[in-house]
């Protein structure tokens, strides 16, 4: 599977799901992550990268 949730970037990022879900909303990881619509779990490139920490 190329995507992931927040959980498992949260651990390869070394920091916590909230601060990952907040990043996903804020536009700040590389490609943008997307959602099936608002409120469903993020799906997150297993390549991306966050820009700003």
């Amino acid at each position: 599977m190329a995507d992931m949730g927040t959980k498992e970037a949260a651990e390869k990022w070394g920091v916590t799901q909230a601060t990952v879900a907040k990043w996903c909303r804020e536009g700040k990881i590389t490609p943008q992550p997307t959602q099936d619509k608002i409120g469903s779990p993020w799906h997150i490139s297993k390549n991306a990268k966050p820009t700003k920490k």
